[in-house]
């Protein structure tokens, strides 16, 4: 039997934020993917052709549908956190060589790195064969789409002060890429925020839309290849990736993107017509830490933003995260609050739009991709993300009133006290309180509500970069033991175990250790072997993958 570790966004989180948040209307089930820093980038595709959604984050590309199988497609190096980010933050899928197997394409730092994409083996073990695509992909939030409507991608950036876009040949893909501008000359600083696609004035084709403007894609014929410029200034600094979709439902294109990458704001633009030209008004959807209480959040750095229905309402909503120690423990706006990802709900009424924030994890924080896609084909629309902390899947179990469990399954629950159970408990209740920890009708002493068979591994490997809480100290666990049982055998067929760490009146400071990854071992999973012996989890996630193939 599997013993799931999995990671609990309300728990003390909701009793201490009462009224700073709603209440999510979907469940997410967190899976650690990687608990060490390799990559700020994220994404999905059926690598091996499978028929499932494969995901790619740095070195690994990990196989799903369970993602506890994790392939090495170039040499491994895990970055120290407080220092610069990697060599990967982006990731990329696609055929580029037409064999009908997805290559990668990974993007690394702007003023560093050259992009490079990775030739899928078509099913062979062992590294892939590198090709070099370009010298510098300048602007830190570069498109990964078809900007030029010829029914492949490109990847969008700026070269030689001209905004454009990078595409190979494809009739020989291997060979360097070319870069083709649109734009006139400007002045674009290399690490440029606020980078978007969408058709912006409705006549069908997708324009350039950057934080100084949109740039009009001129029709096909026209004999010009410069595109015009429509300025518009939409954040003093700039933010992350940028979107062009109807938020307020009257038929144009509206604009959301963030104000300041590494510091605060989130506002969609109402498009609106002034003397006959498009121009925007701002709606904030996030403000400082002054406003929290108007708009019911805030965190910095929302450096990485991707949109989707995420509770399948037929409206697109918005995943935002704080992107983890951008520059360092020491630098940018509180890099010590807690690194999370929430999700805006796009909420209409007869008295006009509003987003609604909820949370889906305080532990992972983002990098510079954040990616909302059906991961599980499960129809609901789950997200991706990759930081400093690790990469990360969030599964979409849907309405938070539906059992997480399917319906050919049942849950009991059993309630579980580890840490100082009156420290713990008083200050939550102001008092110490009884349990009905086995769930058969029985109250008994918190004390007496540990798992014997559990504890131990619990109590040494749930840490937040800090001394680890055991019983007696001054931290504590509270967590859920629900077992899954078949309503018809009464046979065990899963168990899963919720649990959140409260450490009053701390900040993070630095990020978790890493656990050590082996070949065949799945990583933060508590698994039960046939002797009946438990593996030790890894802190707050439903499974961690990490059992890595072996290479020949």
């Amino acid at each position: 039997m599997l013993l799931f570790l999995k990671a609990v966004v309300a728990g003390l989180v909701a009793i201490t934020s009462i009224g700073v948040a709603a209440e999510s209307p979907v469940r997410f089930e967190r899976v650690i993917l990687t608990e060490q820093y390799f990559s700020d980038g994220i994404h999905c595709g059926d690598i091996n052709r499978d028929g499932r959604t494969d995901i790619v984050s740095g070195p690994f590309w990990y196989e799903g549908p369970a993602f506890d199988l994790r392939h090495e497609f170039y040499p491994a190096v895990p970055h120290e956190p407080a220092k610069s980010p990697t060599d990967s933050l982006f990731s990329c899928l696609y055929d580029f060589n037409g064999d009908g197997w997805l290559d990668i394409l990974v993007v690394g730092r702007v003023h560093l790195h050259p992009a490079c994409w990775y030739e899928n083996p078509a099913g062979s073990q062992g590294l892939w064969k590198k090709h070099y695509a370009f010298e510098r992909i300048q602007g830190e939030t570069p498109p990964w789409a078809d900007l030029n409507q010829d029914g492949r991608p490109e990847l969008i950036c700026h070269w030689e002060n001209r905004w454009g876009y990078v595409q190979p040949d494809w009739s020989r893909p291997t060979q360097p890429w070319s870069f083709h501008p649109i734009t006139a000359e400007g002045n674009f600083d290399r690490f440029y925020h606020g980078t978007g696609v969408g058709d912006i004035n409705s006549d069908g084709r997708r324009d350039l839309i950057l934080n100084d403007g949109w740039w009009e894609q001129p029709l096909v014929g026209s004999g010009t290849d410069e595109w015009t410029h429509h300025p518009f200034r939409f954040a003093k600094k700039g933010g992350a990736q940028m979107y062009a979709y109807d938020v307020d439902g009257d038929g144009d294109s509206d604009v959301v993107t963030a104000l300041d990458a590494h510091g605060w704001g989130l506002a969609w633009f109402e498009q609106v017509s002034e003397d006959g030209k498009v121009t925007f008004v701002e709606h904030t959807i996030m403000g400082d830490r002054q406003s929290e209480s108007r708009y019911g959040v805030a965190f910095s750095q929302p450096h990485a933003i991707d949109v989707g229905d995420i509770n399948a309402d037929g409206l697109t909503d918005i995943i935002v995260g704080k992107r983890r120690w951008a520059h360092g423990p020491d630098r940018d706006i509180e890099p010590g609050a807690a690194p999370v990802i929430y999700w805006f709900e796009l909420i209409r009424t007869k008295e006009g739009v509003r987003f609604c924030p909820h949370l889906i994890d305080d532990e992972s924080g983002v990098g510079l991709q954040v990616v909302a896609a059906d991961v599980t084909g499960n129809g609901a629309v789950d997200v991706l993300a990759a930081s400093k902390l690790g990469a990360f899947l969030f599964v979409n179990r849907g309405n938070t009133k539906q059992s997480h469990m399917s319906q050919a399954t049942q849950s009991r629950t059993k309630m579980e006290i580890l840490g100082n159970p009156e420290r713990c408990l008083g200050s939550i209740f102001g008092a110490v309180m009884p349990f009905d920890c086995n769930a058969r009708g029985r109250s008994v002493a918190a004390k007496d509500c540990i798992f014997p068979k559990l504890r131990p591994s619990l109590t040494t490997r749930f840490r937040r970069g800090r001394e680890t809480p055991r019983p007696g100290g001054n931290g504590c666990v509270i967590g859920r033991y629900s077992e899954a049982r078949s309503p018809t055998t009464d046979a065990g067929i899963g168990v899963s175990i919720d649990a959140t760490m409260r450490q009053p009146a701390e900040k993070w400071t630095s990020p978790r250790q890493p656990v050590r990854t082996d070949p065949g071992e799945m990583s933060g999973t508590a698994r039960q072997n046939e002797s009946g012996k438990d593996d030790v989890p890894s802190s707050r996630s439903t499974y961690s993958g990490g059992r890595e193939e072996t290479r020949n």
